[in-house]
This record gives structure tokens, sequence and C-alpha cells, in this order.
């Protein structure tokens, strides 16, 4: 458990260390959560930052609006696959999951990043795999 934790450090630090000219993003939206024993729906809120020409770090904190589940952070590396003219982006998701229930569970996500960029927003739809507790979560919002 503590590899965890250790590993949740160096990817927060990784992505507040890295300079030059990367472009951050940042917006919200909802959450919800399939899992059979805390089936419910989150606010979300997204913080990423392009770290090279094919890949993107990004933090999600989910909180939930459950009795059973309180919170949740994603800390994701997206691989841009496909460009469609900037109209579609599909990206490949792999990260770290911790889920606060009556313990905080930890787990490896895996999923798909969909994007719509607009003249001002970009809007977005994740649907992700949390191995843990069989845990399937779609995430839908708008990036600035």
């Amino acid at each position: 458990m503590k590899s965890w934790y250790g590993a949740f450090w160096v990817m927060i630090f990784l992505l507040f260390s890295w300079h030059g000219n990367s472009q951050w993003i940042y917006g919200g939206g909802m959450r919800y959560n399939t899992n059979t024993e805390f089936k419910a729906i989150a606010l979300n809120a997204k913080v990423g930052k392009d770290i090279s020409e094919k890949f993107d770090a990004n933090v999600d904190f989910s909180y939930y609006l459950s009795k059973k589940a309180s919170w949740s952070i994603d800390l994701d590396l997206h691989y841009r696959l496909v460009n469609i003219s900037d109209k579609l982006i599909i990206n490949p998701v792999a990260g770290i999951n911790f889920t606060k229930t009556e313990v905080i569970n930890n787990s490896l996500g895996l999923g798909a990043s969909i994007r719509v960029p607009d003249e001002k927003y970009t809007y977005y739809f994740e649907p992700k795999w949390i191995l843990d507790n069989s845990q399937f979560v779609f995430n839908v919002g708008v990036l600035f």
C-alpha cells in the first residue's frame, strides 16, 4: 500500500515540475460510478498538463453524493492516439485510482478519453474501468 502512496506523490511532483511551452487544462463535470455496492453520482474536477508531444498527465478529484463512498482521486496518463482535424480527439488512458469508502481502496484504471474541442471549450467523455471492486465509471464535463 505504501508503494501506491509513493507513486501518487511522484506523479504529483512530475505533473507540477514540467516547464516550457506546455499547456495546462482545467475543468469539471460529473461522474457516475456503477459499482454494485455504491452506485453513485459525483462532482468531478480535472487538472491536466501536456508533458510531451504524445502524452498528457491528468489529476481528477471526485466528490461522491453518496453515504457509502465519499471521494476518489485518479492520476492518469493519456496517450494522444487519434486527432481528427482538431474536431475529435481519442486518447487511451491508464492510471492509479484511490476511492474512499469505509477504507481507502487503490487500484489501476484503464479507459479512454474522448474530447470534442470547440472554439472556447473542450467537451470530454471518459469511460474508465477501475480494477478494484469492479468499478466502471463515466466522466462527462468541460475543459477550459
